[in-house]
This record gives structure tokens, C-alpha cells and sequence, in this order.
């Protein structure tokens, strides 16, 4: 093995620790599904076949990732680092998996670099791999997998007969990571039209058919028949369809909702993704001049995107890790693109032309500086909201035994997630947490009332996801002032992060009105650039008998 292939052998895992370095330093679990997550893990331990009947009542049905999760649970236990390492592998994986395919595309070397750099330092992989908890990093696998595997089943056009069973092992290997990929979330089933549209691109534009339509061939029949197996497992397991289930009924189209989200959809893509729009001028070039042998992987990619960004258009909420199979593609399109561009500025070209590919990368090169700050700004975020969060959880777990705790925010995931953390990483179970709007008598009486305030201020908007809602806070803090003026304050703690927000994707809001605008993608006292500090953290007091009393007289009324 040479020194070059021995370097690219381990610079995916070298990259992927670069960039999970600082969550590796610091990791805590999350309020956000993490105690679901850990509870559901120990329970389902032993009893592999309840994956299939898990949360009905939400209409979803992915057994494999409730099945991936509780393996993890039960391999490493309630260690958020060891979480986090596995969070390091699955990265590193995608990187390889994403510069095997750029590659296999016609790329080179340096094409598959760019994507996997551009792909790892991106918004919505920070959220995905910052956080735990998350399908999409093992939906994007599953489905890189199988493209993989497809094209190895789909190499060679007539193979001798000792190659078939080679070939159908592949195939077989291709459909059960799709089925995998359906059923660790259930948008991966948009990858049957997106398959299809390759199959239309290769029939219809296409110059060199006879691979491209071997593959997009295999690859839409595995989508087809993974897509059929799925439909058939959640026929038989699933109880709701998908228009009952309170969560999935979200996929129906309506225009009150599509247009708030195709603007945070555009906001998203341009605060993450506006190093992508001079790079078009190169597509332009690649399709219409035939600057390279072939523009499937272009045309690919751009099907690709733009199908992963059609499946959200229903969905009333738009976080950014959602956009990380979007990113999975414009990755590979930046490789590509970028590629493009450094060999027209150093090939045998005009002077004019030299100088508009250099000035091309020199644009999307700043552009890209700016995505990236606003990705630095997210991990700053997320791993100060996690650290306030697991330094509250500690501070509870003190507590005297059967104490209640009033979580004094708006009815959020926190009201949920807060107990199980409790019960499952502090071994609490005894602890008690109830919504400040609902804490009322009970028998026996607590040992000890305490109330648990949020602050947050300047979160750079929008970012990656809190429960917590800045707006918010002045009405938690008027509501804290009722109850606990005469309780006492046992608990301050609060995280500070610098962060500088990019955001371009304020210009948008010049030109939107509502009801398509969302108001909290614009704040109105900060500009395209924004720089400041973000604060976010958690204050206790403990309620005195008579206050505790005066609530629950209120609540009963």
C-alpha cells in the first residue's frame, strides 16, 4: 500500500475527528429524544420484535432505527462519550462512503476532498452528529450503501455465469439497505421518484446509455421492491395509516403550510448553501459546452436535491438537520462543480475564461467561509444548551427524594424528556416534574417544591433546534415572579458562547409577506452579519409551604 492510498484510507476518520473534537471533549445528552432514546433502549433490550410495535399512536413506523439504537444502548449503556464515538464512525463512514461515490462518478481525487470537507463542516451535519438521537445519519448510510452495492451489481453489462451470484448478492444487499433506510425514517421512500427521474434522465438526455441505464434500471427496481416490502411490513404491524397518526398526517399537502415552509426551506439553503450559486455558472458550462464526458453526475445530483427538498414542503417545522441528505448531494455537487472550475483555470483556455473560473471559486470559496461560520456558530450552541441542560439534570438529581419539580417554560419536549433523564441516567425515578401550569396537589405532599426557569438571549436565528423559545422568556420570568418571591434561589447556572451569524438569508425577508414569511427567521434588530454573544441556562428556587399551598389552590381553580 502506498503512502497516498494509506493517507486516504484514514483521512475520513481524521477528518470526522477534527470535527467532532470539541463534542467528544464535551458530551452530554440532550432534552431532545435522547431520554426516549435510552429508556426505549433498556426496554426493548432482549425483546427485538416490540421495535415493530413501538409509539403507535404517532402513525410512524421505523423498527430499524428504534432496532440500531437499542443495540447501541445495550452495547455502551448510559455513556454519552461512548455515544458520541459511535456518532465519530458513523461520520467518518459517510465521508468514505461519499468520496467513494463522487469517485465512482468520474471524479477525482480532489473532487471527492472537496465533497467530503464541504460535507463535514456543513449546518445540518453538526446538528446530526452533535446531537444523538437523529435517523438521518443512518438513513443516509443505509441509502449510500445501497447506491454502492448497485453499482458493483451493475459494473459489468454481460457477466460470466460465475459472476450472477455475485452480481444478485449485490442487489440482494442494495434492496435491504433501502428497506433499512424506509424503515429507520420514513421520507427515504422519496428516493423511488428520485431513482425514477435518474431512469428518465438516462432515456432522455443521456449520450453513453448503456451503463447509466443498467444502473438506474437496478436501482429503481431495488427502490420499487425495498418501497413494496416496507408498505407490507407497516400494513401488518403499523395500527394507524399515515393520514390517523398524529404525527404523520403532517405529510398532507396544504397551502398554509407549504408556503411558510418553501420560505425557511430557501432561508435554510441560503444561509447554509450560498456558496453553491456562482458554482451553477460551471453546471451551466458542463451541460451546455460538454466540458466533461458526461454530466450525469450533475443531472444526478440535481435530482437528488431537489427530490430530498420536496418531501419537507409538507411539513409544518423545518430543522436543519432534516436537510442532511440535501447536503449529502450538494456536497458531492460542490466536488464536482469545484473541480470543474480549478481544471478550467488551469487548462488550456482563454485568458477570460482562466479568469471567470478563478473568480467563480474565489466567490464560492467566501461564501463557503461564511456557511462555515454559521455551522461553527451551531456546534457553539448546541454544546452550550446540552451543557446547561446536563448541569440542571445534576443539580436535580440532589434533590430529597420525592420532590416535585415545576418546569416553569412553554409545554415543550423538556416536560417529557426531563423525568426520563432522570429516571434512566440519574436513577431518580422518584423525582417528580410537572408544567408550571398544571403542578397541583398531591398525596403525599412533596418533600420539597422547586421551580426551574429557562433563560436564553440572542440565539442567532434560526439555529440549530431548542425547545426553548426566546420570546418567551419575559413571560416565564413574570410567571417566576408570582410564584417565587418569597421562595429562595438555589441555583443559577448559565453558558456563554460567542458566535457570528452569516445570515444572508435575512435579504429574504425584504422580499416575503406573510403568511409566507416566518418571523423568527427575521429579526428585525440585526443585520446580514450579525456578531454577539449567546446565553442560555436554567435558574431554581425552592418554594416555601405557603407558596406551594397558594399554586395548587390556583390550579385547582
Amino acid at each position: 500500500m502506498t503512502a497516498r492510498s494509506t493517507l486516504w484510507s484514514v483521512a475520513p476518520l481524521a477528518l470526522a475527528t477534527v470535527v467532532m473534537l470539541p463534542r467528544l471533549l464535551s458530551p452530554q445528552f440532550g432534552l431532545l429524544d435522547d431520554g426516549l432514546t435510552l429508556q426505549t433502549g433498556r426496554e426493548v433490550a432482549g425483546a427485538w420484535s416490540s421495535t415493530l410495535h413501538l409509539i403507535p399512536d404517532t402513525g410512524r413506523f421505523f423498527p430499524a432505527y428504534w432496532l440500531v439504537y437499542s443495540v447501541i444502548v445495550a452495547a455502551v449503556g448510559v455513556r454519552p462519550l461512548a455515544f458520541f464515538a459511535v456518532n465519530l464512525l458513523l461520520l467518518a463512514g459517510l465521508l468514505a462512503l461519499l468520496a467513494r461515490l463522487v469517485r465512482l462518478g468520474g471524479g477525482t481525487p480532489r473532487d471527492a476532498a472537496i465533497a467530503a470537507v464541504v460535507f463535514a463542516l456543513c449546518g445540518p451535519a453538526i446538528e446530526t452528529f452533535y446531537t444523538l438521537s437523529k435517523a438521518e445519519a443512518l438513513q443516509v448510510t443505509w441509502i449510500a450503501l445501497a447506491l454502492l452495492a448497485t453499482v458493483a451489481a451493475t459494473r459489468e453489462p454481460r457477466p460470466q455465469t460465475f459472476r450472477r451470484v455475485r452480481r444478485a448478492g449485490f442487489v440482494t444487499v442494495a434492496a435491504v439497505a433501502m428497506l433499512l433506510a424506509n424503515a429507520t425514517k420514513e421520507t427515504a421512500l422519496v428516493v423511488v421518484p428520485i431513482s425514477l427521474g435518474w431512469l428518465a434522465l438516462e432515456w432522455w438526455w443521456m449520450r453513453d446509455r448503456d451503463a447509466g441505464v443498467r444502473f438506474a434500471c437496478t436501482y429503481a427496481v431495488i427502490n420499487v421492491v425495498a418501497a413494496a416490502a416496507f408498505a407490507a411490513l407497516r400494513w401488518s404491524y403499523a395500527p394507524l395509516a399515515l393520514a390517523e397518526g398524529w404525527y404523520t398526517r403532517a405529510y398532507t399537502l396544504r397551502a398554509d403550510v407549504s408556503g411558510p415552509a418553501l420560505f425557511r426551506i430557501a432561508a435554510w439553503l441560503v444561509r447554509d448553501f450560498a456558496f453553491l450559486l456562482p458554482l451553477l455558472a460551471v453546471a451551466v458550462v458542463i451541460l451546455a459546452r460538454g466540458r466533461v464526458p458526461s454530466p450525469r453526475p450533475v443531472l444526478y445530483a440535481g435530482v437528488w436535491m431537489a427530490g430530498w427538498l420536496g418531501v419537507y414542503v409538507p411539513w409544518p417545522a423545518t430543522f436543519e438537520y432534516y436537510l442532511l441528505p440535501f447536503a449529502f448531494g450538494a456536497a458531492a455537487l460542490t466536488g464536482k462543480l469545484a473541480g470543474a472550475c480549478w481544471s478550467l483555470g488551469r487548462g488550456p483556455h482563454s485568458w477570460a475564461t482562466r479568469r471567470a473560473a478563478w473568480s467563480i471559486l474565489a466567490a464560492g470559496a467566501l461564501l463557503w467561509f461564511g456557511a462555515t461560520a454559521n455551522a461553527v456558530g451551531d456546534a457553539r450552541v448546541q454544546l452550550a444548551v446540552d451543557r446547561a441542560n446536563a448541569d440542571l439534570v445534576d443539580f436535580l438529581a440532589g434533590l430529597p427524594r420525592r420532590s416535585l419539580v415545576v418546569l416553569n417554560t412553554s409545554v415543550n419536549e423538556y416536560l417529557f424528556e426531563l423525568p426520563m433523564h432522570l429516571s434512566e441516567i440519574k436513577q431518580r425515578p422518584d423525582l417528580v416534574v410537572e408544567h408550571v401550569a398544571h403542578a397541583g396537589p398531591r398525596a403525599p405532599s412533596p418533600a420539597a417544591v422547586v421551580v426551574a426557569t429557562a433563560e436564553i438571549a440572542n440565539a442567532p436565528s434560526p439555529t440549530v433546534r431548542i425547545a426553548v423559545e426566546e420570546h418567551g422568556v419575559r413571560h416565564y420570568h413574570t410567571t417566576l415572579g408570582a410564584l417565587a418571591g418569597r421562595g429562595e434561589a438555589v441555583y443559577r447556572s448559565s453558558q456563554h458562547r460567542d458566535v457570528l451569524e452569516v445570515a444572508f438569508h435575512r435579504l429574504l425577508c425584504r422580499f416575503t409577506v406573510r403568511p409566507i414569511l416566518d418571523p423568527a427567521y427575521c429579526p428585525g434588530e440585526r443585520g446580514a452579519v450579525y456578531r454577539g454573544t449567546f446565553s442560555y441556562g436554567w435558574q431554581v428556587h425552592r418554594l416555601g409551604r405557603t407558596i406551594v399551598d397558594r399554586v395548587e389552590r390556583r390550579n385547582e381553580g
